[in-house]
């Protein structure tokens, strides 16, 4: 595990009330290769090395916090995020989300890339996640795999998430080329590597829809605060047995193309 000097979360929350007096009315965490609010009203932004002490290390994440205004609703979006298969601890994963939950933020959307094991999924689906399993917490890593295997997914439907979904029945019913939000349980691994032809079994019997190696961390630190946080995952690749699974890169295309119906979907949920 990397030895990392953060910020705290005082330190963090500190530098974002300096530099904004007014906390924003929805945040959005971007995962890799998603692109989107990058023309807000009075946008100005700042980097995670400012903020936070430390920057994002993979591809496809920037590592800047911005802020601006969507029909005047103030907004901060996160381009970027740390993972636990960077080497970093807990403490630092979800050090964005315990800032933006100390400052006040109710609500909170958080986006990742992910591979669709759900046959009826295609790429460039959005799934929002209405469960999860936890594979990522530190007792299921130092125990083993198999006392996550043996409980339940975990159900993270709020109004948030049912607010969300009815946004997008909404834009998908008045335009045709809008695809209909998927859903599903996620099952957040450690990785780095993809996942295995039997780790896909695996998770497909254990009623998975998708899988990724992020968001769980963050969707625990706002567990019982008052930000209510909502997730929804961009599937980069779905699995069929016939086809080999693609690396970072196509990921990257994948999460790219699916970005305009994203930032469409959450405009339209900021303003309600």
């Amino acid at each position: 595990m990397k030895q990392v000097a953060s910020k705290s979360v005082h330190e963090a929350l500190e530098f974002l009330r300096s530099f904004s007096k007014e906390v924003p009315k929805a945040a959005f965490v971007l995962g890799s290769g998603v692109k989107l609010l990058e023309d807000l009203d009075e946008g100005t932004s700042v980097s995670f090395q400012e903020v936070f002490g430390l920057a994002p290390g993979v591809i496809g994440h920037s590592g800047s916090l911005s802020l601006g205004r969507i029909a005047g609703n103030l907004v901060a979006v996160l381009r970027g995020r740390f993972h636990l298969y960077e080497g970093y601890p807990w403490d630092v994963v979800t050090l964005p989300a315990q800032v933006l939950v100390e400052w006040g933020v109710p609500n909170l959307y958080l986006t990742n890339a992910a591979g669709g094991m759900n046959p009826k999924f295609s790429v460039g689906d959005l799934m929002l996640i209405t469960g999860y399993r936890n594979h990522l917490s530190p007792e299921y890593v130092e125990q083993g795999l198999l006392p996550a295997l043996k409980r339940e997914a975990v159900d993270c439907r709020n109004a948030l998430s049912e607010a969300t979904l009815a946004v997008a029945n909404r834009l998908s019913a008045q335009d045709k080329s809008f695809r209909p939000l998927q859903t599903g349980v996620y099952a957040g691994l450690l990785g780095p590597n993809y996942e295995t032809l039997a780790e896909v079994e695996m998770l497909k019997k254990l009623k998975a829809d998708a899988v990724g190696m992020s968001t769980v961390p963050e969707l625990l630190a706002c567990h019982g605060s008052k930000t209510q946080a909502t997730a929804i995952s961009v599937i980069t690749n779905v699995w069929k047995p016939e086809e080999a699974i693609g690396g970072h890169e196509e990921v990257l295309e994948a999460a790219k193309e699916a970005s305009a119906r994203l930032d469409k979907l959450f405009r339209a949920a900021v303003v309600g």
